[in-house]
């Protein structure tokens, strides 16, 4: 039994606690793109409006590149390899159909908190990497990835995340597009503000 296995059978607990098992789920939801996207609106509304750009922009790069890994690498998912995962039949929230590798809740999530950390207090950048942490064990206690997939994903979206941050600082196509945006955006919100400032 290789390392990446005797990790994944001692985490996918999936079924042994009813309170666990909902926590999980919870948290395997939170991760979803639909869900983790409204950290931009969060942040535009604590006004790091720049951030909540970038947290948005972050998440569908990273989306996009996961799927390409997926295609590239077609790992196959924990329960097509071993005949004794735990899952569960909670429907599309506890299932999983496309390659394993990487994870894309891990990328999504880890790329949000790599730039919430660094664009906020340090409490507050601690916190998200818990919450991603979190998120890419539950998919692993719901029998629905490796753990080097969580790995990768993570550090995926990490990289992803500082490369927009370093591009974000300097004056070029990106930021340009992304002030032009903002300002737009706040113009929806304050019509009168925005036409007396232009």
């Amino acid at each position: 039994m290789n390392l990446d296995e005797s990790v994944f059978r001692a985490l996918n607990q999936a079924g042994s606690n009813l309170g666990l098992d909902l926590f999980m789920v919870a948290l395997t939801v939170l991760g979803m793109t639909y869900i983790l996207v409204f950290a931009g609106p969060v942040l535009w509304w604590k006004k790091h409006r720049e951030l909540g750009f970038d947290v948005v922009v972050v998440i569908i790069i990273s989306d996009l590149v996961v799927e390409v890994l997926k295609v590239v690498f077609m790992r196959e998912r924990p329960p097509a390899v071993l005949s004794d995962v735990h899952t569960l039949s909670w429907g599309f929230l506890t299932t999983a159909t496309s390659p394993s590798f990487p994870s894309g809740h891990a990328s999504r999530a880890f790329a949000m908190a790599t730039l919430i950390a660094f664009g906020t207090r340090r409490r507050t950048g601690v916190s998200v990497f818990g919450l991603a942490a979190l998120i890419g064990l539950s998919r692993i206690y719901l029998g629905l990835h490796w753990p080097s997939d969580v790995v990768a994903g993570a550090v995926v979206g990490m990289v992803l995340a500082l490369a927009i941050r370093w591009i974000g600082q300097r004056d070029n196509i990106y930021t340009r597009a992304r002030s032009r945006a903002v300002s737009w955006l706040r113009g929806l919100k304050h019509p009168e503000g925005a036409r007396q400032s232009s």
